[in-house]
Order: structure tokens, then C-alpha cells, then sequence
């Protein structure tokens, strides 16, 4: 897909040579000068609609972190979102989103030596699926153990930010996008960086993992799994674990923070244990049975595997 083309999942897509952030300029453009819901602009961005940058230079991460891509070297685009669930449920969103992005580059790595998963709360990783890697595409990455990370790597970034709430009570999902609250959704995917280029041990791209792909292929089929994963997550009324649960099955499954011995830090300080659920927040236990605390995604300024 030429970065003209919109993917048909999108109702606008917008893409521009270079920007600072684009989830920064959806802020702007979606607002007025006192920080209010702009009409004109949230009638110009409607529902899954899309702005692309080819090179973002001041992107940001959680906690004011900046997030540098060299030109072409990644995919960074922000959504806009309107979806019809109560307020009160937006906190599943980071989620859901690196499901989304989970389900969009899982095919692109079938054949390799690598699965792709979520890491609590907003990252999308890597693992290696056998050790050592073998002489498959996979074994151009680095596989060795890295402090907090282990053996798996960030591949994809995520950032939701609430632009207006719903107009309606928190707790009651709105019936039209017009009452929906506006959310800026921001994904980064590393797609060309070779491993000398990556910022941090942690980091991997496509290309480190033997993948070749375009950008304009990759927003795609993102794209097409963002509205589906939403879509579903408005059927059960904003709550994954709704009806039969299968979403919420699902956002488990994909976690690989669950099961692991985690180190949280957050303003209050450090807390530690097996993380055993989602609710959205990630509940930890000190023995595996009974939950010891939940933390909220909010509150974390750092996450990391203990060995």
C-alpha cells in the first residue's frame, strides 16, 4: 500500500512527511484554545480515522518519555477513536490496542522463530519460541537475557490519551459516536531498524527478526484489527470478560507479563509479586492464590521481570 492509499477499515487517513507527534497534533487539532472539544475538528477526525507521519521526531511514550524513529524507519500513526462504551471502561483500551497490534503482526512473523505478544501495560513484544534460535529467520536477533526484559523485545509502543469524555453519565455506554468519548490512540511499530540501530538491548524491529515489510502494509492490516478488536469490545458493552468472555480470554492469553515475577514501581514505591490477572489494572499476588494488590496502569512508572 502506497502511504497515499487509505486502508478501507479508515474512515480518513492523513499522512504527512515529518512531524513531532502525531498524537500531539490530533490534540490540536481536535481542541480549542481552552483545551475543550473542538466541533469543527472532531467532525474533520471522525471515528477511526488516522494521522501517519513517515518521520516522527519528538513522539512520546508513558510518563513524558520521548520516543525517536529515524525517517521510514517505522510506522508511527495515531487513531482517533470514538467507541461506544461507558468512560468508565476506557482503561481496557491500552489493551485491547496491543492486542490489535498482536493480531496484526502475528502473520507477518509465522515462519520465524518469533511469537509476538503484550507486556502489561501498553507495550508489544517479541519471544523467542525456541532456545537457542536456530538458523531460521529469527536468528539474526539478539537472544541473550536483558535485565527487566529477559529474552523478550519491544517491538511496538502505545499511548491512549482521553481528548473529551463521553457526554453522557460514566457508566452508560453513549448509542451515537457524536456522544462517544474522543480518544487519541498512538502506535509506534518498529519496522526497518537494523539491531545496530535500535535505541535500547530491548528494542527489535521486523527487520532484526528477519521480517521484511512495508509501513503502508503493516497500518493495514493494523487498521483492519483495530476495528475488529473495538468493534468486539463495543458488543460487550466496553466489559472484555462480558457474556462468554472470549475477549477477555483473549487479552490474557496474549499477556506475557502474566505468570511472571514483576517488579512494580509507582509514586507510592516498589511492589513486587506473581502478576495473576487483568482487571485492567495487573494484580499481583505473593503467592499465586490470594491477589495481594492491583495496580492501575496509571500509577506505573516502570515494570520489570525479576529473574
Amino acid at each position: 500500500m502506497s502511504p497515499q492509499e487509505t486502508p478501507a477499515a479508515l474512515s480518513r487517513l492523513v499522512t504527512v512527511e515529518r512531524t513531532g507527534s502525531t498524537n500531539e497534533d490530533l490534540r490540536r487539532a481536535l481542541t480549542d484554545t481552552t483545551g475543550a472539544l473542538n466541533p469543527a475538528g472532531a467532525a474533520a477526525w471522525p471515528h477511526l480515522s488516522a494521522l501517519r507521519a513517515l518521520h516522527q521526531t519528538a513522539g512520546r511514550g508513558r510518563a513524558g518519555r520521548v520516543w525517536r524513529t529515524p525517517a521510514q524507519g517505522a510506522l508511527t500513526v495515531s487513531f482517533v477513536l470514538r467507541p461506544l462504551v461507558p468512560t468508565a471502561r476506557l482503561d481496557w483500551l491500552p489493551l485491547l490496542a496491543g492486542l490489535a497490534v498482536c493480531d496484526a503482526l502475528a502473520p507477518l512473523l509465522r515462519g520465524t522463530d518469533w511469537e509476538v505478544g503484550t507486556k502489561w501495560p501498553n507495550d508489544v513484544v517479541t519471544i523467542p519460541v525456541s532456545f537457542p534460535v536456530g538458523e531460521g529467520a529469527g536468528a539474526t536477533a539478539k537472544t541473550a537475557d536483558v535485565p527487566g526484559w529477559g529474552r523478550t523485545r519491544k517491538l511496538a509502543g502505545i499511548l491512549t490519551e482521553l481528548i473529551a469524555p463521553a457526554l453522557g453519565p460514566a457508566a452508560r455506554a453513549p448509542r451515537r459516536r457524536e456522544e462517544a468519548p474522543v480518544v487519541v490512540l498512538g502506535v509506534g511499530v518498529n519496522i526497518a531498524q537494523p539491531i545496530q540501530d535500535l535505541p535500547v538491548p530491548w528494542a527489535a524491529s521486523l527487520a532484526s527478526l528477519g521480517v521484511e515489510a512495508a509501513s503502508g502494509e503493516v497500518l493495514s492490516v493494523l487498521a483492519d484489527a483495530l476495528a475488529a478488536v473495538v468493534g468486539q469490545w463495543e458488543s460487550a458493552q466496553g466489559d472484555p470478560d462480558a457474556g462468554a468472555g472470549a475477549l477477555g480470554r483473549r487479552l490474557r492469553e496474549a499477556c506475557t507479563t502474566l505468570g511472571q515475577q514483576v517488579s512494580v514501581t509507582t509514586p507510592a514505591g516498589e511492589c513486587t509479586g506473581l502478576a495473576v490477572d487483568l482487571r485492567p489494572g495487573l494484580v499481583l499476588s505473593a503467592d499465586g492464590g490470594r491477589p495481594l494488590t492491583t495496580v492501575s496502569a496509571g500509577e506505573v512508572s516502570l515494570l520489570r521481570a525479576l529473574p
